[in-house]
């Protein structure tokens, strides 16, 4: 009996410690997801706009969706829904996200920033990515980063 009884005070210690580590790990696994399927989006809306030669976007319908939108040839009209991109429950896009993101026929965004456009794609605890939109239309991803929320 005292011998089961301390295989499982050692289960549980050892338990109290790794079952945490499991978790920040998992928060963070999928807060790269999210953001690796953003940073796709906007690259897709590029893909679109270089391949048709039309204008194509990525809009930030909601603070949980982006959708990829493609533009008529002349640039009117209402935007064709290409997709979308729902980002899992706990994962926010910031509010201080643009809007929209678009890109010419040439993959350039459009209207030319002074500043390359940012997504924060905002996980649990304080952790977050940012999707970087070069004006020349490349994207890049940066390592995850912490505010100081625990």
């Amino acid at each position: 009996m005292i011998e089961i009884a301390v295989v499982l005070l050692i289960i549980s210690v050892v338990a109290a410690f790794v079952v945490p580590q499991v978790l920040a790990y998992m928060r963070n696994y999928r807060l790269g997801v999210a953001a690796r399927n953003v940073a796709t989006a906007v690259q897709r809306a590029r893909y679109l706009a270089t391949s048709n030669n039309t204008r194509a976007a990525v809009t930030v319908a909601e603070i949980q969706r982006i959708d990829i939108e493609q533009f008529d040839a002349l640039g009117e009209g209402v935007p064709q829904n290409k997709g979308a991109v729902r980002l899992p429950e706990g994962i926010t896009i910031s509010s201080d996200a643009p809007r929209q993101i678009s890109f010419d026929g040439r993959g350039v965004v459009t209207p030319m920033p002074r500043e390359s456009p940012a997504i924060r794609v905002n996980g649990a605890n304080g952790f977050y990515q940012i999707v970087t939109v070069s004006p020349t239309g490349q994207v890049t991803l940066s390592e995850t980063f912490n505010d100081g929320k625990s």
